[in-house]
């Protein structure tokens, strides 16, 4: 019973210490989807250049889009006329970090995590985008312009995204990551990663070749990384499981390969798993783990409880409920779900997250003559409604966002 409340005490203090700082994300993210839009973004990184490329990685940056969610955007981008290079340069500084994952890296990992995470990604991006200028032919342009016409975003929609949608996209892995990142500063020992070898270079490739084919999201990856120093890792180890884990996975490698070529998925692997180990090696040289928050703060964190800390994570308690709750109902009603009630019902498949649902939601909206569309995650089930839907335009605008068509109802 010690052991189990130790634990239930590991997994307290990890959430209890990120959630402020989560919260702080959250409402920042609903700010940057009300002022952004995928159009503006493809205005954007739509001509071959360096400008373009470097473009990508800056918009990327700041946006809270794990692996799997940033490949629907980056396909609709593709798709509406962006560079393979932007393309690959958005692909890469994306999922990498965000604004939430940033407030929770500077809350758990200090400051100097927290300003390499974001400048590396850029980095990372800008590379792999100019390399693959170099190497790959440029795209035949298109010279018409596909024009979207969405309803003006208002707050709601902004605090719907923040408190909503977005939770319901990190809560899952988050609660996961922080449940493993308990487990694995209980059971693994101090000098774990000493005492069978795993420093320097070889920590380092050891790590790297586990994270490129996990899934996880940028948030997710930092209680990890956060138990992995505290089993004895250098802080480069750490920093290459937040860079690699969430910057790819086995889904996003194929996806990548089937919009962008093989050759593109080389430059994407080879630019992930250099650039995490180059900057792994930099980062043991300028980082003492001693400087890191959650090493030196672990003690004594009881201490550190105040009404802000206490109410926000009162808060993001309620919204992973509420988040996992509704991922629990439609996988539970999946089966219902799959009975035709609108005009046209298709399965699409490969939507992963919310940001897959929205992307094919804008898509078939954009049609003619459609005047709803309910869409189940958990199925892939959506119901269309509207007089005189052309399905043939509407199955053309999912796959020009990168989803395919399982079923016709």
């Amino acid at each position: 019973m010690p052991l189990f409340t130790e634990y239930l005490n590991e997994i307290f203090h990890l959430f209890v210490m990120m959630a402020p700082f989560l919260m702080l994300g959250f409402v920042i993210s609903g700010v940057l989807f009300l002022i952004t839009s995928k159009e503006m973004v493809a205005r954007n990184i739509g001509k071959p250049g360096i400008l373009s490329i470097l473009k990508a990685s800056l918009l990327g940056v700041p946006m809270p889009l794990c692996s799997c969610g940033v490949i629907p955007v980056s396909s609709s981008l593709y798709n509406r006329g962006a560079s393979k290079a932007s393309t690959l340069s958005f692909l890469i500084s994306t999922p990498q970090t965000g604004v939430d994952s940033m407030f929770i890296t500077y809350s758990m990992l200090g400051l100097p995590f927290a300003i390499c995470r974001p400048i590396i990604a850029l980095i990372t991006g800008t590379v792999g985008g100019i390399i693959t200028e170099m190497l790959t032919e440029n795209d035949v342009q298109s010279q018409s312009k596909i024009d979207h016409k969405h309803n003006k975003k208002t707050i709601i929609d902004g605090f719907n995204y923040a408190m909503f949608t977005l939770p319901k996209d990190i809560a899952g892995p988050l609660i996961k990551g922080i449940l493993l990142a308990g487990l694995v500063t209980l059971v693994l020992p101090n000098n774990f990663f000493s005492n069978y070898g795993l420093t320097g270079i070889i920590g380092l490739v050891a790590i790297a070749l586990v994270s490129i084919p996990m899934y996880t999201c940028a948030t997710a990856s930092v209680p990890f990384a956060a138990a992995l120093m505290h089993a004895g890792a250098e802080p480069g180890v750490a920093f290459v499981f937040l860079m690699a884990g969430p910057a790819t996975n086995v889904a996003t490698i194929t996806v990548i390969k089937k919009i962008l070529g093989r050759k593109v998925v080389s430059i994407y692997l080879g630019v992930i798993f250099i650039g995490s180990i180059v900057f792994g090696l930099i980062i043991n040289q300028f980082i003492n783990i001693n400087s890191i928050p959650v090493m030196n703060e672990h003690a004594h964190h009881m201490n550190h409880l105040n009404f802000i800390t206490i109410s926000s994570s009162i808060v993001l308690f309620i919204l992973c409920m509420i988040a996992i709750s509704d991922l629990f109902k439609n996988k539970t009603g999946a089966i219902s779900n799959l009975v035709s009630n609108g005009d046209v019902s298709l399965i699409v498949k490969g939507m992963t997250c919310n940001h897959c649902k929205e992307t094919v939601h804008e898509a078939i909206v954009a049609c003619e003559n459609v005047d709803k569309v309910n869409i189940d995650l958990a199925s892939g089930n959506v119901e269309i409604y509207g007089k005189h839907i052309n399905s043939t335009e509407i199955i053309g605008a999912i796959t020009k966002v990168g989803f395919s068509i399982g079923k016709i109802i």
